[in-house]
């Protein structure tokens, strides 16, 4: 659930909202009766929530802004419930557009195959000399990808796998008409018997740009020794410390937490447009603090 429910920037460029950037609480939890009552009074917006497969009280998720009325009052319920609460960062499209670079995600849509249940998609994907189980840092890919088949993309055109947080994949279109020409090149993705599947790739992303960690949270791996930073969900990505030198990059530093980790995905302004400009939906943007 915490990972359908990731924190992340949505932004549709032709968008007519130019307002304040706003910090949107993603709130998880399986709500009584009595609570429902306490949120809707409170100015809750509720749906009927998913029923739970033991007959318990249902999942609820929905969205509060910091700026509502009595946000103070719902956050102490939350805290007091122990309700799930991701934070993400809804920009405007004047932030968006005057930025630099970018930070790149996109629609969650399957999980990396094969054995999905037992993770077996990294044994499959990736060589593991480097990687440690605790921190999750250290994954070199060696193979491509696998998916069960061809993702059902609907009007969407980039999209990323459960999991796995630091690669996009897109259609072939779409990469022939936005990342091709900027000199960004794919490989292949393959359903689990091995055959190459036509809708989709991988793009390759080898450059690596190096971000300013002043007052980013760190943890440091207890086995290993090596340091990643939480996520960023509360205003910009951090600034870079130089600039990739190409329009498609991944962070020098991880990112995540727990047995999580990923490099972030940079993509310039220019490289944004010509995505926008192919009619490729689907992707998330969050600005890049400028360097002071």
């Amino acid at each position: 659930m915490a990972k359908q429910m990731q924190s992340r920037v949505r932004h549709t460029r032709d968008s007519e909202s130019a307002g304040a950037v706003r910090i949107i609480h993603r709130v998880g939890l399986h709500a009584n009766t009595k609570q429902r009552r306490e949120l809707e009074t409170l100015g809750v917006k509720l749906t009927g929530g998913v029923a739970s497969p033991n007959g318990g009280d249902p999942l609820m998720a929905f969205d509060v802004d910091e700026n509502h009325p009595n946000w103070g009052s719902l956050r102490s319920l939350f805290q007091k419930w122990r309700a799930s609460d991701m934070v993400r960062t809804e920009f405007t499209k004047k932030e968006i557009d005057s930025a630099r670079w970018l930070e790149i995600g996109a629609w969650h849509n399957g999980h990396p195959q094969p054995d999905e249940d037992a993770f077996g998609y990294r044994r499959a994907t990736y060589d593991l000399t480097d990687w440690c189980e605790q921190c999750g840092i250290g994954l070199k890919q060696k193979a491509p990808f696998q998916m069960k088949g061809e993702p059902r993309w609907g009007r969407n055109a980039i999209m990323q796998l459960v999991w796995v947080y630091g690669e996009l994949f897109i259609t072939p279109d779409a990469w022939g008409r936005a990342f091709k020409p900027a000199g960004v090149a794919c490989r292949p993705v393959l359903n689990t018997k091995g055959v190459e599947l036509k809708t989709v790739v991988q793009l390759v992303i080898e450059a690596t740009a190096r971000v300013v960690t002043d007052g980013l949270v760190a943890e440091r791996c207890e086995r290993c020794g090596r340091l990643k930073y939480l996520p960023v969900t509360r205003g910009m990505f951090p600034a870079l410390r130089d600039a990739p030198a190409t329009s498609l990059a991944r962070t020098a530093e991880y990112f995540g937490s727990g047995a999580q980790a990923d490099q972030r995905v940079l993509i310039s302004q220019e490289l944004v447009l010509a995505l926008a400009s192919s009619s490729a939906r689907g992707a998330s943007l969050k600005p890049v603090t400028e360097p002071t």
